[in-house]
């Protein structure tokens, strides 16, 4: 099933990314999305996310991750694994293996890489984020990090197709105060950057399913 699923996923990503217009139509209203090359933010720091896919109950899932509540801009978000890529990571595609394993504790070798989806910059944290994707052909066990994930979100990665699982939130930052859309995920709200990465996912997996 899970190797069906890949082939299929990454014969439609051999054809195109859909990209900013898939993007925009989960991006908060106050941002528009552009494209953004790494060179056009050279004091941005950069960070990847994973997302990974995997078997369950005869369907494919994927995982995300809520993280604690700090004194931060993303306090208390549903994202997927990820983080910053630091000096010694070889490359962003590592970052991304490297941060999976630490934080949800699937080892970094057993995950095969497919490819990624298109970049983002998210500007109230500066960051320039890479989008990988990955598979296991078994469910993993999950090892959370627990200063880094509040709970694990296990979920089949269909249901970003269904329409309904779809919402719109008021959102106060910094005092200004604007809406944003979201996916309402195992009883959790999606947003943001997450938001904005798993909607050029949707578009993808329209064509797979």
């Amino acid at each position: 099933m899970i190797e069906e699923f890949v082939n299929k996923l990454n014969y439609r990503i051999q054809q195109g990314l859909p990209g900013i217009s898939a993007q925009q139509k989960m991006a908060p209203a106050i941002r528009e999305i552009k494209p953004y090359e790494e060179n056009e933010y050279p004091d941005a720091k950069k960070a990847s996310v994973l997302i990974l896919f995997y078997p369950h109950a005869d369907d494919i899932y994927t995982v995300l991750m809520k993280r604690p509540d700090y004194d931060g801009v993303h306090s208390g978000q549903v994202s997927f694994p990820g983080g910053k890529v630091e000096t010694t990571d070889k490359d962003p595609a590592y970052t991304a293996l490297r941060e999976t394993e630490e934080e949800v504790g699937i080892k970094m070798d057993a995950i095969q890489l497919m490819g990624k989806l298109s970049n983002i910059y998210i500007p109230p944290s500066n960051f320039f984020v890479f989008p990988y994707l990955g598979y296991l052909n078994y469910r993993p066990q999950f090892i959370p990090d627990k200063n880094e994930v509040a709970a694990i979100v296990e979920t089949p990665i269909k249901i970003i197709l269904d329409d309904s699982i779809k919402g719109m939130q008021e959102i106060i930052r910094e005092d200004i105060k604007f809406n944003a859309p979201y996916y309402l995920i195992q009883n959790q709200k999606v947003w943001g950057a997450t938001a904005i990465i798993m909607s050029e996912l949707e578009i993808l997996l329209k064509d797979v399913f």
